[in-house]
C-alpha cells in the first residue's frame, strides 16, 4: 500500500500540482478509501487511474484532506479542566504579577467552535471570580473558508450535543434549528487565517508576538508525517510562555509527551513544557 500511496502523490504533484507528501500514511491511505468508495473504485491501482483522467476528482481529494469535523466543547474532560483549574490558576497568577491581560491562541480553529468554547468558559469564569483581568483569544486556521464560517458564527443543532442548556440559551440566538453566537461573544475572538507550516510565519498577526498562556492545537498533529508534527510543536514552542499551558487532542497526547511535554493532568490532553529535558 505504502508504494501505491507514493505513486498517488506522485501524481497529484506532476500532474496537478498538488503536494501531499506532509500528510501521515495513514492518514492518506484512510482517506484514499474513502474516494474509492465514493467513485466505485475497486481497487487502488483503479483509484489511480481514475485521479490521473479526472481532474475533478483530484481536486475532490485534495480538498478531502483539509476538511474539518468541530464541535463545542469537543473533548468535555479537557474543558472541565480548563474550566475548573487553567483559568482559574491564570487568573490568580496575573493577579500576582499585576498583569491586565491572558492571551489565549486556538491555532487549528476550524470553523470557530473551539474559540467560542474558550470564550464561553472565559466568560462564566472571569465571571464567577468577580476578575476584572482581560481575555484575548486569538483563533486561527489555514483554511480561508473555515475562517469566514467562524467569523460568521453560525451553526447546525448537531455542533451543540456537548454544550450544556444553560450555555446554548446563554451564548446562542437560536432561529429554528439554527444557531448563531451573540454578538457580545463575537467580539471576544480575533479570527485570522494562518499556516502552522508556514516557515515565514512566526505568530498569528494579530497577536503581534505570541507570547501566549494557552495554546489549543487540537485534532491536528496526526494528520501529518513526524517532521511536520516537530515542526508545528517547535512554532508552538516559540509562542508558549515558559510556564503556559498547551492543550491537543485527546489521541495525540502521547505525539506530544515524546516532544519534551509533560502532562499536568492525568489523561487531560493539557501540557507545560519540560524546560530541561534528559538526555
Amino acid at each position: 500500500m505504502k508504494d501505491e500511496l507514493k505513486d498517488i502523490s506522485t501524481l497529484l504533484f506532476e500532474t496537478y500540482g498538488a503536494d501531499v507528501s506532509r500528510y501521515d500514511d495513514s492518514f492518506l491511505e484512510m482517506s484514499v478509501a474513502k474516494r474509492q468508495s465514493v467513485t466505485g473504485c475497486y481497487s487502488v491501482r483503479d483509484y489511480h487511474n481514475h485521479l490521473k483522467n479526472t481532474k475533478s476528482e483530484a481536486d475532490s481529494f485534495v480538498d478531502s484532506l483539509t476538511i474539518s469535523f468541530s464541535e463545542f466543547f469537543r473533548n468535555p474532560l479537557t474543558y472541565a479542566y480548563i474550566e475548573q483549574m487553567v483559568l482559574p490558576l491564570l487568573i490568580e497568577q496575573k493577579k500576582q504579577e499585576n498583569n491586565k491581560e491572558i492571551r489565549i491562541w486556538s491555532a487549528a480553529c476550524a470553523s470557530g467552535q473551539e474559540a467560542y468554547s474558550i470564550a464561553m468558559l472565559w466568560d462564566e469564569v472571569s465571571l464567577a471570580a468577580k476578575s476584572t483581568i482581560a481575555c484575548r483569544i486569538f483563533a486561527t486556521d489555514s483554511n480561508t473558508e473555515e475562517i469566514a464560517t467562524a467569523q460568521k458564527g453560525i451553526y447546525q443543532r448537531a455542533t451543540l450535543q456537548k454544550t450544556t442548556l444553560h450555555r446554548v440559551q446563554t451564548y446562542f440566538n437560536r432561529r429554528n434549528d439554527i444557531f448563531s453566537i451573540v454578538p457580545e461573544l463575537k467580539q471576544q475572538v480575533d479570527f485570522s487565517t494562518f499556516n502552522l507550516l508556514d516557515a515565514q510565519l512566526v505568530s498569528p498577526q494579530a497577536s503581534i508576538y505570541g507570547d501566549f498562556d494557552v495554546i489549543f492545537c487540537c485534532n491536528l498533529l496526526f494528520y501529518y508525517k513526524p517532521e511536520f508534527r516537530n515542526l508545528i510543536l517547535d512554532k508552538i514552542s516559540h509562542n508558549l510562555k515558559a510556564d503556559g499551558f498547551l492543550i491537543t487532542g485527546e489521541t495525540e497526547r502521547e505525539i506530544v509527551k515524546e516532544n519534551n511535554y509533560r502532562e499536568v493532568f492525568v489523561n487531560s490532553a493539557i501540557f507545560k513544557r519540560i524546560v530541561n529535558p534528559k538526555g
